[in-house]
């Protein structure tokens, strides 16, 4: 995060900046929308909307429209191929009565109509004309038609016709005259994915909306990717205000992707960060468990408007504050790594009301408890819990701590591993985070998978078994805490993991716990070839054939559960043939939270060199990957010929 002098610094910079021409062209406030956006995109279904697909979204948002979601937005291919009389038209076969009786349809249904438009000379996609060079005509067609919403993308954009001009420069040229063609009425949602123009630093100024995402494409329903664009997000608190929100794009619940938890996640970010909230997927296949919880809503569409903004981080686990209209504060308690974790904040980071005390609603669960300030959950892999806070609940029970098998060692990431038919010690504890002293004794048990045993070692103890031959898998493990005025719960991943056996083993051959590459998913015995699996060919360095071995795409990171029996790591690094003679490339080999061995950088121009690695007494092993410091575009690594050597 940017120091505050730094954010005030960049913040005059993006009004000193600002091209008179943008300036001078939108005098006025952004339009009257008192809240973030909400509503539904139909960027899923491509060139396949019609005006039917549409009128069926819109009856399938009927649920959903009581919960605020009121926006159909059309995301390209409603074009016609070319304009008539100089006028953009709708496509003739997708949208065959036009946009202006699409548009009554959906107004009497109490629903209102988006379309995109591209700034440039032709739409992303589907071939229709863009607006440039006709914005004025464009922007006053929309408003005749009944246009509510106008999503303007940053696609063919004419650059020759801007010599010496830099990206930021044509955008805060062009987006202003669209701005200034459809008035302060209609939603202005400003789709600037490009980087090099910081839309961040004077979209506020014109736009109702601003997409942050700067890697140039669309979001993807992947935990990962969410996960990046909500980190840029943050980074744009300064910029962001009522009237005028940062878009880190559509909500993905419902789509497949991610797990409930991963969803559970998105919408709370985004409700916190004061984002629109976009619907994705189909209306009638978006959770309402998820997407339609008014408590969470109510925190996005708060009139305040405010950006909640990172208060305590170090990394993997994330403390969110935003204030509210009333003076209560919602707080989001973000578990960014891969093993539930617990996350406490003192009362004074919070910036809460003064108050004896506080009242806390859980508002995914619905649980109210109170506090002196202080808060802490068990919080789950990448999941989250959002708490409102304000002052009160002197008759509400403490806010109390659950947990389930912490961590050894803080900031260990990783689901607790269990190897089929050895025993492993799982604890639990209640804490009183209220601090009144009154939770009294817990009666605790512990509900485990089947097939597995749990045998009591103490009131909060167990030794947990895995079935011998169990596959390796991810379980969960269920703990319930009976108090005297309430029953707690918990969970904990168990991860069942098997080591390698005795002798030399392929690494190739063997299973991992988790792997990352950076262009399609890691290869057993041949090269990265496409995005898919398995779509590679052999191993080949420097003209060498290689039967065995891993094949992966810079930045990349393999795991293996060795169980301190292993004692060396061996293979040959190299860039890929495929890649030709360009990449570059660190090899390296980390055991359990230290590198053990690497490389250093080679390229595609250098043949095979070996690595040898000792690993003894490691529990986990990971193969990494890293970058040779330029660009990522030919770094096919192949760890060719990889094997580990166990007792």
């Amino acid at each position: 995060m940017r120091t505050s002098a730094a954010a005030l610094a960049a913040a005059l910079l993006g009004v000193l900046a600002l091209p008179l021409s943008g300036a001078q062209a939108r005098t006025a406030a952004p339009p009257a929308v008192e809240a973030p956006p909400m509503g539904w995109n139909s960027r899923t279904l491509g060139c396949s909307v019609s005006e039917t697909s549409v009128r069926q979204a819109a009856d399938a948002m009927a649920g959903l429209s009581q919960a605020g979601y009121r926006y159909v937005i059309i995301d390209d291919c409603w074009l016609a191929p070319q304009r008539t009389s100089g006028a953009l038209a709708a496509h003739p076969t997708r949208f065959p009565s036009g946009i202006k009786a699409l548009a009554d349809h959906l107004h009497g249904r109490g629903l209102k109509l988006g379309l995109a438009l591209s700034a440039g000379t032709k739409a992303c996609a589907g071939g229709g004309p863009g607006s440039y060079g006709n914005e004025a005509a464009d922007g006053a067609l929309l408003a005749t038609w009944g246009v509510d919403y106008l999503k303007y993308d940053w696609c063919n954009i004419p650059t020759a016709d801007f010599p010496g001009k830099t990206s930021r420069d044509i955008a805060e040229t062009l987006y202003p005259r669209m701005r200034q063609a459809i008035g302060d009425s209609m939603v202005f949602a400003m789709n600037n994915e490009d980087g090099n123009s910081v839309p961040w630093l004077w979209g506020g100024q014109l736009a109702t909306t601003w997409r942050i995402n700067v890697v140039n494409r669309p979001i993807a329903d992947s935990y990962s990717t969410m996960l990046g664009i909500w980190e840029t997000n943050s980074l744009r608190a300064d910029h962001a205000r009522a009237g005028s929100w940062a878009d880190p794009d559509l909500i993905q619940a419902g789509r497949g992707g991610m797990t409930e938890a991963e969803y559970r996640s998105q919408f709370t970010l985004w409700a916190v960060g004061a984002a629109p909230l976009i619907l994705q997927a189909d209306p009638g296949r978006a959770p309402a468990s998820i997407v339609a919880n008014p408590k969470v809503i109510a925190v996005d569409q708060d009139r305040l408007g405010a950006m909640g903004r990172l208060v305590q981080s170090d990394g993997w686990y994330h403390v969110i504050s935003k204030p509210l209209e009333n003076g209560d504060r919602a707080i989001v308690l973000f578990n960014e790594s891969d093993r539930q974790a617990t996350i406490s904040v003192k009362g004074s980071r919070l910036k809460l009301p003064a108050a004896p005390r506080y009242r806390v609603e859980d508002l995914w669960t619905g649980a109210v408890s109170s506090t002196t300030g202080d808060l802490a959950a068990s919080v789950p892999a990448h999941g989250s819990v959002m708490y409102r806070v304000g002052p009160g609940g002197q008759k509400d029970p403490s806010l109390a701590l659950f947990e389930l098998d912490p961590a050894a060692v803080l900031g260990d990431d990783r689901p607790s591993v269990f190897e089929p038919g050895l025993e492993r010690e799982v604890v639990a504890r209640v804490v009183d985070v209220g601090r009144t002293g009154r939770l009294g004794e817990a009666r605790m048990t512990l509900a485990v998978p089947e097939g597995w045993q749990a045998r009591r070692t103490g009131e909060a103890s167990w030794a947990v078994t895995a079935p011998a031959g169990a596959q390796q898998a991810e379980h969960t493990l269920t703990a319930t805490a009976v108090l005297a005025t309430r029953t707690l719960e918990a969970t904990s991943v168990a991860r069942v993991a098997h080591a390698p056996g005795p002798g030399r083993s392929y690494l190739s051959d063997l299973q991992w716990l988790r792997s990352t590459s950076h262009w399609g998913p890691v290869e057993r015995d041949q090269n990265v070839g496409g995005q898919g699996q398995g779509d590679g060919t052999p191993l080949t360095i420097e003209g060498v054939v290689h039967a065995k071995g891993l094949g992966t795409h810079a930045r990349a990171d393999i795991e293996f559960y060795t169980a301190g029996r292993c004692t060396t790591v061996e293979f040959q690094a190299g860039i890929d043939d495929s890649a030709g003679a360009a990449g570059s490339v660190d090899f390296e080999v980390w055991a359990d939270g230290g590198r053990v061995a690497h490389s250093g950088v080679l390229t595609g121009a250098q043949p095979a060199k070996k690595v040898t690695a000792p690993v003894e007494g490691a529990m986990f092993v990971r193969l990494v990957a890293a970058n040779g410091g330029d660009n990522v575009f030919s770094d096919h690594a192949d760890f060719a010929d990889a094997t580990i050597t166990c007792a």
